[in-house]
């Protein structure tokens, strides 16, 4: 009988933990809806505009008309390295306007023994907004940051 009673307690307790983890919060069951991340343009990263290419920086759309950009580099960077990835707006209401990794809602740019690092994603619904991605790499030489490559996807939408 104490083994039933131990087995019935468990059953329970499982029960209620899976009643707990079913009820998923609104920003999760958003995000989940707004799968579907599309590489629309991309270009390779390039070091004096000759190959080979150390990287992609791409521009990203998600099924939910959110953009934003990516940087990948094709191996973790080394001390004194760093890169970052741009999204650049056009139209809109909002030219010029620049968000990197490092702005509000990005992951932070990419640092040594990382490889990857994204903008945060900007909602835009209006055939009128055009995004350019941006990606650049740096390295410290003993006098700060210096830019070593760039490049650009095509403006699109």
């Amino acid at each position: 009988m104490k083994t039933l009673g131990i087995v019935l307690s468990t059953a329970g307790l499982a029960g209620v933990g899976a009643f707990a983890f079913s009820a998923v919060p609104a920003e999760a069951a958003t995000a989940a809806n707004c799968s579907g991340a599309t590489s629309i343009a991309s270009a390779p990263m390039l070091r004096n505009n000759q190959p080979p290419s150390w990287g992609t920086i791409r521009l990203v759309r998600d099924n939910c008309s959110q953009y934003w950009a990516e940087i990948t580099m094709a191996s973790p960077l080394v001390a004194n390295a760093k890169a970052n990835a741009f999204l650049v707006q056009s139209g809109g209401g909002n030219d010029g306007r620049v968000l990197s990794c490092d702005s509000s809602g990005g992951n932070g740019a990419v640092i040594q023994g990382q490889r990857s690092c994204r903008t945060p994603k900007v909602k835009a619904t209006s055939g009128s907004i055009k995004f350019t991605a941006i990606g650049r790499e740096y390295h410290n030489y003993g006098g700060g940051y210096e830019e070593i490559s760039e490049n650009a996807t095509r403006r699109t939408r």
